[in-house]
């Protein structure tokens, strides 16, 4: 890389250019895509995102992981908080008649969950 093109670099590209350097340097494969965090995050919220979760090894759940779950997490409040019953909540939500056994064993896990963990909220990370 030439001197000129690095002073055509921005912040986001510095950024990203020192976590491939990372990679690079250490030669972890888990490693591989974190160049791309700084084009994802902003610079304040991706060294966050370091502070806290530095050195251990995470998995990002997909999207329709995570919307599976909150879709989930609103039939629970349906049935458990707003006292619903389960059918009509199904029913609320729109799962197919198809998915209703697999919804059921993952629901009921949910409520095992829920029922085990003292769950309160947390102040955000900039609060701390």
């Amino acid at each position: 890389m030439l001197k000129k093109d690095i002073l055509t670099l921005k912040d986001t590209d510095i950024y990203s250019l020192s976590m491939f350097a990372l990679y690079k340097l250490i030669d972890i494969p888990e490693y591989s895509a974190i160049s791309e965090l700084p084009y994802i995050l902003d610079r304040t919220n991706m060294l966050k995102l370091c502070e806290y979760f530095g050195g251990r090894t995470i998995t990002i759940p997909t999207t329709d992981e995570l919307y599976s779950t909150m879709t989930l997490l609103l039939l629970y409040q349906y049935v458990n908080i707003e006292g619903k019953p389960y059918d009509e909540a199904i029913k609320l939500i729109g799962y197919e008649s198809k998915d209703l056994r697999k919804v059921k064993a993952i629901y009921n896990r949910l409520c095992r969950v829920l029922n085990n963990y003292n769950i309160k909220a947390r102040p955000k990370y900039d609060d701390r």
